[in-house]
């Protein structure tokens, strides 16, 4: 083995360490998208409850005001039936009045109706909202130690990467680039040696020619079967 390949090789073990690193951060993702997931529900049904009530506190409104509407006409058809003093229009008053007073009647049930809806819907808001700060509480911790976790692996990805900026120093540029493009397209092991008359990684065979050629040369040569870059061990 040339010291080209052994400096090489050292790359490799800081790719493959930094693949780790990275898997491991990748690997937090999930974790963090379930306590949001989680988070969200409660917090979702809590943002559509508070619109709910919203709504609900806009129609009482308006069933309050034709309430007060209906209750003016019920005061005005009162005096006005306590004023007529033909049985005709005693009749009409009366009957004018009856009106006015089921119309009243119906709106104050309605409005009843939309305010035992809204006091429901607060009701549910108050609940969802002790779920959400239980949530929250619960999360806390899964939350900060994930953030922890987080923080540590980018501190030794950057030292991970600083290594291996180092290493490839010592690596000549022709054989780092061919390195990097195999290295690039598997993410994983991309240098093996000869096993024999075969490569390390698949067991394809290589011809002798091209064998002896890397024996004699201490170059590279890729493996026909699997890509992988290929050199003579010692």
């Amino acid at each position: 083995m040339t010291p080209d390949v052994s400096a090489l090789l050292a790359v490799q073990q800081d790719d493959l360490a930094i693949y780790a690193l990275e898997a491991r951060l990748a690997a937090l993702g999930p974790r963090l998208a379930a306590l949001e997931k989680e988070r969200s529900a409660v917090a979702g049904a809590l943002e559509r409850a508070h619109r709910a009530v919203e709504a609900e506190e806009s129609r009482h409104r308006e069933a309050r005001g034709r309430t007060e509407t209906h209750r003016q006409l019920v005061e005005r058809s009162q005096r006005q039936f306590e004023s007529v003093t033909s049985p005709r229009e005693a009749a009409a008053a009366s009957t004018q009045l009856e009106q006015t007073k089921r119309m009243a009647t119906e709106s104050e049930r309605d409005a009843a109706q939309v305010q035992g809806r809204v006091n429901d819907l607060r009701h549910q808001v108050a609940d969802l909202e002790r779920q959400l700060a239980e949530v929250e509480s619960r999360q806390a911790e899964a939350r900060g130690t994930l953030d922890a976790d987080r923080v540590a692996i980018e501190r030794e990805l950057a030292d991970a990467r600083q290594k291996r900026d180092t290493s490839a120093r010592a690596v000549p540029r022709a054989m780092l680039t061919m390195y990097d493009r195999v290295r690039a397209r598997r993410r994983s092991a991309s240098v093996f040696p000869l096993r024999g008359q075969s490569c390390g990684a698949c067991d394809t065979a290589i011809p002798t020619q091209r064998r002896a050629a890397m024996a004699a040369s201490g170059k590279l040569e890729m493996c026909e079967g699997c890509g992988v870059l290929l050199y003579a061990a010692d």
